[in-house]
């Protein structure tokens, strides 16, 4: 029995196209025939060979097929060579290597390839990269196979910060028109480097000009983590926020996705565990430290602006910084405190209980409403609170758990321990959850003028084998006796010592007095006292102060 021929093999590239051995013909578009040895193919493809051997076809439909790749494919088979492989033909012959299962072609076709992408460096021209990243998104989608794209994107990758910037920015210039795996490919190569996207969608969107998502910048926001951005770029995230903000007639589902981005994106509560042993004992202690969340009164100025209060709704639960009901409360009540022609009404109230659901927050304790000041002649506050008291959705009606506070200050003593000098306060909440946890309030005072020295945290304090959530989140606010009960000022939004032009102040909530009682006091350093409403020195020593913590 004569030998079984290996392939690949050379059959004489002069038979080609010989009219006595043409006995199969490849059908191309436009009824473009091409003829070729059926027992040569035979030997380099098992599917041409149970095509004709056993199935006892003569033409094989080639349509998906160009001429110069049927050539290229019919010389490799009759020669055992690659002469006629190049970047124009490579996809569809690498393809029909692959569909007939000519092995040793498929290898050829990956050795190309290689060869290929190992000439691409930081100094490779867009073609040259365009070449093996367009080749191996579509080995991947039409081939089911990943591991021409795999090597690619550990080449990209490897290239430094401006090669690839400038890769995706022309591959990505017209953002609309690009497809979802190139949009894929670009988020894996980026690694950690998301601003290049982030960067890059922002100015797609400042380009349309006030316009809402397309497809493609939809599909790409949805899947940039943007908290690296968040993280590592914070002016290029700043920016992306700015034109989130200015999108115009943004759609239900849209506006839940930014929702969702942007909270997620700053979910970054800072947690240090600590070791340390109490003086003549050999217990550990543990102590989580959080950030309270501060904010100045300046970052708040943006949502007096727009005239409607269903917009500053919106924007308040848009951005970052808000991330539970009791902040976005906050939020309104102090519009509302400024703006007093502002119409509260029930569809108001079902913004806001819709903003809740979508963002899977929590209801508020009843406690924190019912304290909650209303400023004389504030029409609007007063319907604001009674609607949301009213609301089941809104407002947990037990007041009896999940909130405590600090000890109480005299009204100079407050200003003197809260300003002046470091404290920390123990407080603990009623919650059984918690009732083996005690909490420590941390005040560091203000240090050589310096607002940005000015801090407060809040601490968990418990012994290593006591249970608590390692995801408690706490929201603070002051409240002040008056001799007959507690009124509650929200601070969120004024925890930390703001500028003017002249002089430095802070401004904690709204607090009114008897002889201001539309106006903030403002507590400030003046000829190193501290003084109320600027020039007058009022502070009432009768009344007292402390801290009250609500679990969210």
């Amino acid at each position: 029995m004569a030998p079984k021929v290996c392939v690949p093999a050379d059959f004489g590239k002069h038979h080609i196209g010989a009219p006595s051995h043409g006995n199969l013909t490849f059908t191309l578009q436009e009824g473009v025939k091409i003829k070729a040895n059926s027992i040569i193919l035979s030997l380099n493809s098992p599917v041409i060979e149970e095509l004709t051997t056993n199935l006892h076809q003569t033409s094989l439909e080639a349509e998906d097929f160009s001429k110069e790749a049927v050539d290229c494919f019919i010389e490799a088979s009759y020669t055992g060579e690659v002469e006629a492989l190049s970047r124009e033909n490579f996809r569809e012959v690498n393809k029909m290597s692959a569909v007939f299962k000519v092995n040793w072609l498929v290898a050829r076709c990956k050795e190309y390839f290689v060869s290929c992408l190992s000439d691409i460096n930081n100094g490779s021209s867009y073609s040259d990269v365009v070449f093996v990243v367009e080749e191996a998104i579509y080995v991947m989608s039409a081939l089911k196979s990943k591991e021409f794209y795999n090597l690619v994107v550990k080449k990209i990758i490897s290239l430094d910060y401006l090669a690839k910037d400038a890769f995706i920015s022309d591959y990505l210039s017209d953002l609309s028109a690009s497809t979802y795996k190139q949009i894929d490919f670009c988020i894996e190569i980026v690694a950690a480097e998301v601003h290049i996207l982030v960067e890059l969608l922002t100015n797609h969107l400042e380009q349309e000009d006030g316009a809402c998502f397309n497809q493609s910048s939809r599909y790409l926001f949805k899947n940039l983590d943007i908290g690296i951005c968040y993280e590592n770029s914070p002016e290029i995230y700043k920016k992306l926020l700015k034109v989130l903000e200015d999108l115009d007639d943004i759609e239900k589902d849209d506006y839940i996705l930014v929702l969702e981005k942007l909270e997620k994106a700053t979910a970054h509560s800072k947690c240090v565990t600590l070791g340390a042993t109490k003086p003549g004992t050999s217990t550990s202690t543990q102590c989580d430290m959080y950030d309270l969340k501060t904010f100045t009164l300046a970052s708040f100025s943006q949502y007096l602006v727009p005239a409607r209060l269903d917009d500053v709704i919106e924007m308040l639960a848009a951005t970052g910084v808000v991330d539970n009901l009791y902040q976005l409360i906050d939020g309104v009540w102090l519009r509302l405190c400024q703006c007093r022609k502002d119409v509260v009404n029930g569809s108001v109230i079902q913004k806001i209980v819709g903003i809740k659901r979508i963002k899977g927050w929590k209801p508020i304790n009843y406690d924190y409403l019912d304290k909650l000041l209303v400023p004389q002649n504030a029409t609007s506050c007063l319907n604001f609170k009674y609607l949301l008291k009213s609301s089941d959705s809104l407002v947990i009606k037990n007041t009896a758990i999940s909130w405590g506070s600090t000890n109480q200050l005299y009204g100079g003593d407050f200003v003197e321990d809260i300003y002046k000098s470091d404290k920390d306060f123990l407080f603990k909440i009623n919650n059984p959850a918690l009732s083996g946890v005690r909490f420590i309030l941390s005040i560091t005072s203000m240090k050589n003028e310096d607002p940005d020295s000015f801090s407060i945290k809040w601490t968990i304090f418990s012994k290593t084998n006591a249970a608590y959530p390692t995801d408690l989140q706490l929201h603070f606010a002051l409240e002040r006796w008056n001799g007959f009960s507690w009124t509650l000022f929200p601070i969120s939004w004024s925890g930390k010592p703001t500028c003017d032009q002249t002089k430095r102040h802070w401004a904690w909530g709204y607090i009114y007095s008897k002889s201001y009682p539309d106006r903030l006091i403002k507590l400030m350093k003046e000829k190193d006292r501290l003084l109320l409403s600027e020039s007058k020195a009022y502070i009432c020593h009768e009344y007292r102060y402390r801290f009250v913590a609500f679990v969210v």
